[in-house]
């Protein structure tokens, strides 16, 4: 997607020069998307170099190193001079020196990396992280990054550059950008809320094969339970859809396998002649019947005879036959009792009761199962108000009390509209419009925010606000960043979004939240929920992790890691905020807050009966909510230690949340691509705890055994 840049400067993609006495100046000027950049297939691992040939075109001037001067981390401007030195540096470390027999190639095909951002840590290293492009087209998804040490020296370099043959950039395609465009309407069916966008990328393929392409972005948000920003890759020559994604992964939950409850019993007990037998199936599920049926084999000489009934844990009888079936012999099949038992609590003894009303027949009750779809049981809705006070006079729906920064207006009431943090966080009212928009201020007449008296509307906006809040401190103080951007963006929210929605996502601009619908969720705006759709946010600004394949199970994961800290860090500072290893659970059943009812769970991921924990299974799993459970439950075992379910590889003993949320956020930031997968991730993670504390460190150590536990080796 399209993001507007925000350090309001347009990167440079610089030409090879013969002289090397000082910084080239730009000769071409190369516009570079910020945001998702989308391939099934990663590179190299970190340190790997460019080859002769893709590298031969471009060559950078000599400059002096790139010593930090800034007063403080975060992204410079790509046209200030600390950045330009940084570039210089880093191009003319990853380029060869030109011959007159490559120099006319070079100046022929055009710069072979555009710089996309330039970066300076609380470590006093520069990171530029450069594009590729060849013969001035795009390579989707492969990205250089050049990490400088202090010294202004580069010390070592994320990803690499395969060979790519000639004339994918420069020859004209047999399709043109609409034609493209029309496929992907046709794949996408539906209408598009804005006229869809197609760029030129060079795309490689699962097998390593590149091709000439377009990426099509369709957009479908307004009235959709599902918003998307459909992509689309199609070659270019042939009109094939290489790949598709959906840019936006949304709040939904998938169904698991676990909430279909069965149970047999094989009691082979003979029914007497005018009398009775019974037989039981205990169901240990605490969840709630949704439809249930029973299979029965019963063996009788005249089944007029007979009466079934089912009764419930509850003490609810259904009658599932009361002689009736003629003169036939037996009572076999599925009987459906749904109506008779929606609602109830499967948990518990279940009994079937088997009379003989009439003489001289006789019988067997051989076998019946219980076969129940099920819904997790819903607590009752808590009062956050019962919650002991705490110093903060704002009272929120799921973190009790806080303290919101507001602004006053000129009507002396109080907005949602916080100047205390980077460049601003702002909460609005959606209107329940299908597409959050416009500028509707949610306001309180005594900047008191969340009493009995106040508007019920409000509430939403409290947790979404302070949520907003808890993760832009949590990156400044834990992550060492401000904002998503790394200078300070600003975030935006809308509450209310549509009626009854049970969804929350960030669009690549701004957050939306839905209500939820009362019944499977209340108002998504928990603490967990917002690290994580905003952490979606800050991975558009720095990795771009595609969002499919191995790098679209870590997109979700390190939102899941980072939304977790988010909770944990604001349960440091507020002793009403509670943390867990479970995401989701507060909103998931209104107000519950159950660590056993959530979307995943990163202690033990296959207990959502969805994701996978190993990476051994991920060819079982490859959805990107699914296989987020690897990483996941590795992070678990960093912090806290433990053995994984599959492998049953122990980690002795954790790191603690601080360390391993640092190791992982600088992972993210500093040394992931588009294109990084499980075995990269691993290793942008040791890196990661290198820099932090030391090759040698424990927490380097712990950091490898995590990853050997969950089969990422």
């Amino acid at each position: 997607m399209t993001i507007r840049r925000t350090e309001g400067s347009t990167p440079v993609a610089l030409r090879p020069t013969t002289d090397t006495s000082a910084p080239a100046k730009a000769k071409n000027v190369l516009r570079v998307k910020d945001g998702f950049e989308s391939v099934s297939r990663t590179g190299a691992a970190a340190g790997a170099q460019p080859t002769a040939a893709a590298a031969a075109t471009t060559q950078a001037a000599q400059a002096a190193p790139a010593q930090a001067t800034s007063a403080q981390a975060g992204r410079l401007p790509l046209d200030s001079k600390e950045a330009q030195q940084a570039i210089q540096t880093s191009l003319k470390h990853l380029t060869p020196p030109l011959t007159a027999s490559n120099l006319l190639a070079a100046n022929k095909a055009g710069p072979t990396l555009a710089p996309k951002s330039v970066e300076v840590d609380e470590l006093g290293m520069t990171h530029v992280r450069l594009d590729r492009v060849h013969e001035g087209v795009k390579v989707f998804g492969e990205q250089l990054i050049s990490h400088l040490g202090a010294d202004g020296k580069v010390s070592s370099v994320t990803g690499e550059q395969n060979p790519i043959p000639a004339g994918l950039g420069s020859q004209k395609p047999k399709l043109a950008p609409q034609q493209a465009i029309d496929i992907a309407k046709k794949e996408l069916g539906g209408k598009a809320d804005k006229q869809p966008s197609s760029e030129r990328v060079i795309y490689q393929d699962a097998e390593g094969k590149y091709h000439s392409a377009y990426q099509v972005e369709i957009q479908q948000i307004a009235g959709q339970e599902k918003p998307k920003k459909q992509n689309y890759i199609i070659d270019a020559n042939t009109g094939k859809v290489l790949e598709s994604f959906n840019k936006i992964g949304g709040w939904t939950k998938n169904a698991p396998a676990a909430l279909q409850v069965n149970g047999t019993a094989s009691p082979n007990v003979a029914i007497p002649d005018k009398g009775q037998v019974q037989s039981k199936i205990s169901i240990p599920d605490n969840v709630t019947v949704d439809q249930l049926s029973v299979d029965l084999n019963i063996k009788h000489t005249w089944s007029g005879d007979l009466k079934v009934s089912v009764t419930s844990p509850s003490g609810k009888t259904a009658v599932l036959q009361d002689r009736k079936g003629g003169s036939a012999d037996d009572i076999t099949g599925s009987f459906d009792l749904s109506e008779a038992f929606k609602g109830e609590s499967a948990k518990g003894d279940w009994t079937i009761t088997v009379e003989d009303k009439a003489a001289r027949d006789t019988g067997t009750l051989n076998n019946w199962s219980l076969n129940i779809s099920a819904k997790e049981t819903t607590p009752p809705p808590t009062d956050p108000s019962d919650t002991p006070t705490g110093t903060a006079d704002d009272l929120s729906m799921y973190s009790g009390h806080v303290d919101l920064k507001t602004t006053k207006n000129a009507d002396g009431t109080y907005s949602l509209e916080d100047t205390t943090r980077g460049k601003g966080i702002v909460t609005y009212d959606a209107n329940n419009k299908s597409t959050a928009s416009g500028q509707t201020k949610i306001n309180d007449n005594n900047d008191k925010w969340g009493e009995a008296t106040d508007p019920e509307r409000a509430k939403a906006g409290i947790d979404a606000h302070y949520g907003s809040a808890m993760t832009y401190d949590f990156y400044k103080e834990i992550l060492g960043r401000d904002s998503i951007d790394g200078a300070g963006e600003k975030l935006v929210n809308y509450v209310h979004v549509k009626n009854n929605y049970v969804n929350a996502y960030w669009d690549g601009e701004k957050m939306s939240y839905g209500d939820g619908d009362g019944k499977t969720s209340g108002p998504l705006t928990t603490l967990d929920i917002a690290g994580h759709e905003i952490t979606h946010g800050l991975t558009e600004r720095t990795a771009g992790l595609i969002y499919s394949g191995e790098s679209g199970g870590l997109n979700e994961s390190f939102s899941d890691i980072m939304g977790t800290g988010v909770e944990w860090y604001a349960a440091q500072k507020n002793p009403e905020a509670k943390w867990n290893w479970t995401v989701g659970e507060a909103a998931w059943t209104p107000n519950n807050g159950d660590p056993d009812d959530g979307l995943r769970y990163m202690n033990d991921p296959t207990k959502d009966g969805y994701s996978v924990d190993n990476y051994k299974n991920y060819p079982k799993q490859t959805e990107v909510h699914g296989s987020s459970g690897i990483s996941n439950n590795a992070f678990y075992l960093l912090v806290e230690g433990g053995k994984n379910r599959t492998s049953g590889l122990e980690v002795k003993g954790g790191i603690g949340m601080e360390d391993g949320l640092k190791i992982f956020g600088r992972a993210l930031t500093t040394y992931m691509t588009p294109k990084t997968n499980f075995a990269q991730a691993r290793e942008a993670t040791i890196k990661a705890a290198t820099d932090l504390y030391g090759a040698d460190s424990n927490q380097v150590q712990k950091v490898k055994d995590a990853w050997t536990a969950v089969g990422v080796n």
